[in-house]
C-alpha cells in the first residue's frame, strides 16, 4: 500500500511539473495556434489578466517588446489581439523557410543589384562568393558573404564607465523612449530616478561600477535569464571574446520585392559595409528585467555571445558610399538585398512616405530602405524583399 500511496505521489508530481513547463509557454504547443485568451490564461501568475516579462518565456518573451504597443511593461489581450491579427505589427521571428514566396514576388517594381564594391574586401573572409539557393521557394542568384563581425573603421566600445565619476567619453549610450542617453557615472548613479525603481543600483559603495569584466561573466550576464549574482550590473562583453565566430550572410544578388511584408528571424537582418551584422531589437525588457543595463557605443554597437559585435543603431561612424543626388548615403544591405540608407538627406530632411518596414521608392534606387533614428531601438522594422539569412558559427 505504501508502494502505491508513493507511486501516486511521484506521477501527480511529475505530472504537475510537466504541467507548469507547457502553461509557460503555450505558443510551442502542437495543434492550432493558442487564441490570446488561452495565452494570458496559461502564463497569468498573477491573475491580473495582463503579462509582465516576468512571466513569459519563448516566442512571446522575444516578442515582448514589439508586442506591448503602449510600452507600459504588460502584454494586455488586446495587444496580444492586435499582434496577432497584423501581421505588420508584428515582432521579428524566424523566418519560414518552408513558406513558398513565389507568388508575392512583384515584378513591377524595380529594383537595384546588390553592389559587392561597397564592402570593405579586407573584412570578408575568403572572398564573396556566389550560389543559387532555394530561398521560400524561389531559386535565387545569392551572394555568400562571411566575416568576424569586427568593425575596422571605428573602435568598438567603450559600453561601461568605471566610476560614478567618469564623463561619457568613458561609456556608450543607452535608450529610452525613442531618445539616446549617455551612459556616464552620473547616469549609473541615477538608474533608480531614471527608471522610477529604488531596486536599481549598479555601483558599489565607494563609487565603483559594478560591470561584467571577465568572459564568463559576460556569458553568465549577456543572456534573457541573466544569473542572479550579475542582476544590477552593466553588461560588457568584449568583442576579442568571441572574435573567431564566423558570421555568415546568404543575401540575394539581385533582390525581389515581395507584395507582402516578410517579418526577418532572429538572426541579423543585414549587414554593414564593414561586415558588422545589423541586429534585430535588442530585447530592453530581459535586459531591463534583471536590473541591467547592455551599453551600445557610440556607433549603435556592443557584443553578446550568440553574435559577437552587431549593430542595434546607426549613428553614423561606419562607411557610406554617398549619392551623386541629394539622396542619404548608402550604409550597407538588408538581409533581402534592399540598401539601407542613412534617414537624412544632405539637406536634413527625413523621407515622408515610408512604410511600415521603413522603406521607399524612387526613380534612381528603386525600393530601398532608410535606417530609423539611434534611439528607436529599430534599424529597419520589417522585410518587403525575399529574405536571405544569417548563420553564426562559435
Amino acid at each position: 500500500m505504501k508502494n502505491v500511496l508513493f507511486t501516486i505521489i511521484i506521477v501527480a508530481l511529475l505530472f504537475s511539473c510537466k504541467t507548469k513547463q507547457e502553461k509557460k509557454d503555450p505558443s510551442q504547443r502542437n495543434g492550432e495556434r493558442p487564441t490570446s485568451s488561452q495565452i494570458i490564461s496559461e502564463m497569468d501568475e498573477d491573475n491580473d489578466e495582463r503579462l509582465s516579462m516576468d512571466e513569459v518565456k519563448g516566442r512571446i518573451a522575444n516578442d515582448f517588446d514589439a508586442i506591448d504597443s503602449n510600452n507600459d511593461g504588460y502584454l494586455t489581450l488586446e495587444e496580444l489581439d492586435k499582434a496577432g491579427k497584423n501581421q505588420q505589427g508584428r515582432p521579428p521571428r524566424e523566418s519560414d523557410t518552408n513558406k513558398d514566396l513565389s507568388n508575392e514576388i512583384d515584378t513591377s517594381v524595380k529594383v537595384v543589384p546588390v553592389n559587392t564594391d561597397y564592402f570593405i574586401k579586407e573584412n570578408i573572409i575568403d572572398g564573396i562568393q556566389e550560389q543559387r539557393i532555394v530561398l521560400n521557394g524561389v531559386e535565387t542568384l545569392c551572394y555568400v558573404i562571411k566575416t568576424h563581425s569586427q568593425a575596422t573603421e571605428h573602435q568598438m566600445g567603450p559600453w561601461c564607465p568605471r566610476h560614478i565619476d567618469d564623463g561619457m567619453e568613458k561609456a556608450g549610450i543607452w535608450f529610452k523612449d525613442d531618445k539616446v542617453y549617455d551612459v556616464s557615472g552620473h547616469f549609473i548613479a541615477n538608474l533608480d530616478e531614471f527608471y522610477s525603481d529604488d531596486q536599481w543600483k549598479l555601483y558599489r559603495e565607494d563609487g565603483t561600477v559594478k560591470y561584467t569584466d571577465t568572459e564568463e561573466a559576460c556569458l553568465a550576464a549577456a543572456k534573457p535569464d541573466v544569473d542572479e549574482e550579475y542582476h544590477n550590473y552593466c553588461v560588457e562583453c568584449l568583442p576579442e571574446y568571441f572574435k573567431e565566430q564566423v558570421t555568415t550572410f546568404v543575401i540575394p544578388a539581385t533582390p525581389k520585392y515581395l507584395k507582402t511584408v516578410q517579418n526577418f528571424g532572429n538572426g541579423g537582418i543585414g549587414m554593414a559595409f564593414n561586415g558588422v551584422n545589423y541586429d534585430p531589437p535588442a530585447p530592453t525588457h530581459a535586459i531591463l528585467a534583471a536590473h541591467t543595463i547592455a551599453p551600445l557605443d557610440d556607433h549603435g554597437g556592443h557584443v553578446n555571445p550568440h553574435g559577437g559585435y552587431h549593430y542595434h543603431a546607426v549613428t553614423g561612424s561606419t562607411k557610406e558610399v554617398a549619392q551623386k543626388d541629394s539622396h542619404s548615403p548608402i550604409l550597407g544591405y538588408a538581409i533581402d538585398g534592399f540598401g539601407i540608407y542613412a534617414l537624412k538627406d544632405d539637406n536634413g530632411n527625413t523621407p515622408a512616405d515610408l512604410d511600415e518596414c521603413g522603406g521607399h521608392f524612387d526613380d534612381i534606387r528603386g525600393y530601398h530602405y532608410h535606417a530609423g533614428e539611434p534611439g528607436g531601438n529599430q534599424i529597419i522594422k520589417c522585410l518587403h524583399g525575399l529574405p536571405g539569412y544569417t548563420e553564426v558559427k562559435e
